[in-house]
């Protein structure tokens, strides 16, 4: 199999012509998405202390370090915007991937962008470049690759930065080859980390090694060219039981499948997608029925078999664990009818009220929503009973969460999302004109006209 060649060609080929408009469009949500909740993470401690570390490094200012008043290189650069994308978990993620690209690949087109000045035009074709490479390699290696304990966000978004950095800087099939080969030498990332500011690290790592892969390539770097495909390659030492298909990393590569049908979802609420499905039913009973907390019996959850993998925190103690706690999703949405950025604060977890109610929830596997697992789209469904202690129950099952691609947020709430995320880090004129940018992109011609707004 020429699996690492063939993604090579299709990487040198792909041209902005040639893309669907829905495409593009879908692009463009993904972009507008990123850089908002990039903005509301701006001010997180994590980046504030990388902040610190960065600037005791005193880069080249190369490229923009987002919503921070200061360039860097374009390394660092990357790396600080890729942790900031990814902190509030409130990024988008594909269910092919097993993982939130956009996070990373956003961060690498416009830090590379922003130091060569590319047009608007190249930084969306780099995005979807490395988009659909990411998508592929995902579709052949999971899930069985995010079971064993990877964070995708990090092994399989070190690939799709280097494919995204490698089509900025035009590097040939051949030094393709090789940045996916040193990229997968640098891929790491452990889902054990989740739950705390390391997560973040990861899509920031993934940004800067992603680059710094192409940047050796088109040097004269060597390594190995067959990297996916090889005895010892990334597939292989990276997969479950010995199980992927080379096939799929290449069946139908160029027809943007997993983008103009895509599986990628659009998020609602700050926190993990295996969450989602419950807090929508969740809040669809605590807006419908006046039930007082203390009122509940017991908050029994039936969920999919991967809903109850990656929600391990179930005696969560920080907001950032209660992002990977179903007990706390589903106490807080009943709790406070909404669930946004200021849901997840370390004193919204460990308040009494959270703490008593989250003791009543009990989340279990029900047999019969696994099969979702094995399909594309996969959408993680849930049902919530809620137990009152005079014997009534009310019961919600919802199978497809708001902000999948089966049930996608609209424009207005796409654009009131990103404006709440970037209320008091951009002026409205600077957010109005951003969202402008974003929603025309491909007719700018210097991408620092929209980096440029970034580090007001």
């Amino acid at each position: 199999m020429d699996t690492t060649k063939k993604i090579a060609e299709y990487i040198v080929g792909i041209t902005f012509n040639e893309i669907p408009q829905k495409v593009i469009s879908f692009a463009k949500q993904c972009i507008l998405d990123c850089l908002g909740v990039a903005l509301a993470g701006s001010t997180s401690p994590a980046v504030k202390i990388v902040n610190k570390l960065v600037k005791e490094l005193e880069g080249k200012p190369e490229a923009v370090v987002w919503g921070c008043r200061f360039r860097s290189s374009v390394l660092m650069a990357a790396f600080v915007n890729g942790i900031m994308a990814h902190f509030l978990d409130y990024d988008d993620d594909s269910s092919s991937i097993e993982g939130h690209p956009s996070a990373i690949l956003v961060p690498v087109v416009l830090s590379i962008g922003d130091k060569m000045r590319i047009s608007g035009k190249d930084a969306l074709v780099a995005y979807i470049a490395g988009l659909e490479t990411e998508i592929k390699i995902g579709r052949g290696i999971n899930v069985g690759h995010y079971e064993k304990g990877w964070h995708a966000t990090a092994t399989l978004g070190t690939l799709g930065a280097a494919v995204a950095a490698a089509k900025i800087l035009k590097l040939n099939i051949d030094q393709i080859r090789t940045a996916i080969g040193i990229a997968a030498s640098e891929a790491a990332g452990l889902r054990q980390n989740f739950g705390t500011m390391t997560k973040s690290f990861h899509a920031g790592n993934a940004a800067r090694s992603g680059i710094l892969a192409a940047l050796l390539a088109n040097k004269g770097f060597t390594a190995d060219k067959n990297i996916l495909e090889a005895q010892f390659g990334f597939c292989k030492l990276f997969s479950k039981d010995n199980k992927y298909d080379l096939n799929k990393m290449t069946e139908n590569l160029g027809k943007l499948s997993g983008i103009i049908l895509p599986d990628i979802s659009l998020k609602p609420y700050p926190s993990c997608r295996c969450s989602h499905s419950a807090i929508d039913a969740m809040l669809d009973i605590v807006n419908k029925y006046n039930i007082c907390p203390d009122e509940v019996e017991k908050i029994e959850v039936k969920t999919c078999r991967l809903n109850s993998l990656v929600l391990t925190k179930h005696n969560p103690k920080t907001g950032l664990e209660g992002k990977f706690s179903m007990e706390f999703c589903v106490a807080i949405a009943f709790l406070e009818k909404q669930v946004g950025l200021s849901q997840f604060t370390d004193e919204k977890v460990q308040n009494k009220k959270t703490q008593s109610l989250m003791k009543k929830v009990n989340m279990v596997v029900e047999p019969s929503l696994q099969d979702v697992e094995e399909r594309e789209n996969m959408y993680l469904p849930s049902i919530v009973a809620v137990k009152i202690k005079n014997s009534k129950e009310y019961i919600k099952r919802v199978d497809i969460p708001k902000g999948h691609p089966l049930a996608p947020l609209s424009r207005q709430e796409l654009v009131d999302k990103y404006q709440k995320c970037v209320e008091g880090v951009l002026s409205i004129y600077d957010s109005e004109q951003l969202i402008e940018l974003v929603e025309n992109i491909e007719n700018v011609n210097d991408i620092r006209k929209l980096t440029n707004i970034l580090i007001t």
